[in-house]
């Protein structure tokens, strides 16, 4: 038990030391989040080389999606309190920029890139002044005064056809605005702050948030949550079952303590090494918390069977580990093999999810062959008094529990029926086949949230009135050989 404490506050003090103090510990790995599902695919990917390629040259960034709609309105969004609250918000867009820290020290600027923003602030208007002259003006140049200000910025708005269910719905009742972000790592950043601006605002219009960054980045944020609820939760149901079983506080405390010091050792050694905390590795912790239980109840399983017939604990851990020393330790290797083999794998997040998986999986075994045994003989005798099947007497070992006479009467009805299971079986083996003929991928970011999340719930409202909130570019190129002639013809 102090073995297991002292290596789990090591571990601690090897992950946290780099973090909290950087400079004095720079020799060690600092924590390292990611949360972008782009890096479910490797830097050299040939599509991501292509993908990022395209961007640099034709300057492309992401884009956070801002809809406005105004259905309570007469005139929709055309109206001088929605239109001024637009303005207002674009304005307030251009100023959501900070300075931070690069990889190599330097300072850069990050959040909205101001000058491409798309709005109606910022795109142009392009009117005939008179006979032989154009006159330039922004689409609203300024929060519309009067009503009729207002309407004139929806004529104007509705003469240029670019801007027809792009940054104007064709029924007026939506405006959307274009935000281009430096990085995608910075949506959630942005996407807070004009909440907050957004919260400013008396009008009865609506504003919806969304976009391709926004998605994502929101995902990889609330998947962290969740698994800062999971893990806990797995755990104390893990507990709950196991006091549900064995019904001894003091002997179901060793598993626990099992499966939290693999899942430090884990996540320790993955930060230490300078491996970066994906999405797939946030998910590491949940796996490993059930399979490093699984020995030491089987452990404690047949220890719980065989007590109360030898009764004496040294006896008994001892015939108990001889007799499952073997199976535990295939297992083990057959579990740990599984999830190695996704080392194999093209994708980098996934392959270290596998090779981390298998090393909690090895630490568990460890310390469950080392540490269950050590910690029963450490209990007093006194401890197993009336412990095990059938120790309190009068029923047989089918009929001492509830789980034990289910178990039981499942065995009697498989062997009596063995015909029907089978055929049960091959019905269900059927049907298994046939699902997995239906599964469909899609991989659509937004399609990953509840229904009722804001971000599915703003993407509905603006695919329907909009063409949509996700950019899709197609890059074309002539071959060196063909000349201006050629492609003329």
């Amino acid at each position: 038990m102090w073995a297991a404490a002292i290596f789990s506050f090591l571990m601690i003090a090897v992950v946290a030391a780099p973090s909290l103090a950087p400079k004095a510990f720079s020799f060690l790995q600092p924590l390292k989040v990611d949360t972008d599902p782009e890096n479910m695919l490797a830097a050299d990917e040939p599509v991501r080389v292509f993908h990022n390629a395209m961007k640099a040259e034709f300057t492309l960034n992401d884009l956070i999606v801002v809809g406005v709609v105004d259905e309570a309105h007469e005139e929709g969004v055309f109206n001088v309190d929605t239109l001024s609250d637009v303005y207002a918000l674009t304005e307030f867009a251009k100023t959501i920029q900070w300075d931070a820290e690069t990889a190599d020290g330097e300072s850069e600027q990050r959040g909205v890139i101001s000058i491409d923003i798309i709005a109606p602030s910022t795109v142009d208007s392009i009117e005939q002044a008179g006979l032989g002259s154009v006159r330039f003006d922004w689409l609203l140049p300024a929060p519309p005064k009067t009503e009729e200000e207002a309407l004139a910025v929806r004529a104007r708005a509705q003469r240029i056809p670019t801007l027809n269910d792009t940054l104007v719905s064709g029924d007026g009742t939506a405006i959307a605005l274009y935000i281009p972000i430096t990085s995608k790592d910075v949506s959630f950043r942005v996407a807070k702050a004009l909440r907050g601006k957004i919260a400013e605002f008396d009008g009865d219009a609506v504003y919806y948030i969304t976009g391709l960054p926004v998605a994502q980045d929101q995902f990889g944020v609330e998947m962290f949550k969740q698994m800062a609820i999971s893990a806990p939760a797995a755990m104390a149901l893990i507990f709950v079952l196991m006091w549900l079983f064995f019904r001894r506080l003091n002997l179901i405390v060793s598993p626990m303590v099992v499966a939290m010091v693999s899942v430090i050792g884990t996540m320790g050694l993955l930060v230490a090494t300078g491996n970066t905390v994906h999405i797939m590795s946030s998910m590491i912790p949940i796996f490993i918390m059930p399979i490093a239980v699984l020995d030491a109840v089987h452990i404690l399983s047949d220890f719980y069977d065989r007590y109360p017939a030898i009764k004496d604990r040294r006896k008994t851990i001892e015939h108990v580990m001889k007799v499952l020393w073997q199976p535990m330790l295939f297992t083990t290797l057959t579990t740990t093999t599984g999830f190695a083999s996704l080392a194999f794998t093209p994708i980098p997040p996934v392959q270290t999810f596998g090779i981390f998986v298998a090393i909690g999986v090895f630490f568990a075994w460890a310390l469950t062959v080392t540490l269950i045994p050590a910690y029963i003989m450490l209990m007093p005798e006194r401890a197993f008094s009336g412990f095990g099947m059938g120790a309190k007497g009068g029923a047989s070992d089918h009929e001492a529990t509830p789980l034990a006479r289910f178990l039981h009467g499942v065995g009697a009805f498989a062997v009596a029926r063995s015909k029907l299971v089978v055929v049960v079986f091959l019905v269900a083996l059927a049907g298994a086949v046939y699902g997995i003929t239906q599964i469909r991928i899609n991989d659509n970011p937004v399609k990953w949230f509840a229904p009722n999340h804001e971000i599915r719930v703003a993407d509905r409202a603006l695919n329907k009135r909009f063409g949509g909130t996700y950019m899709a570019y197609l890059a074309l190129s002539a071959s060196q050989e063909d000349d201006a002639g050629a492609m003329a013809d």
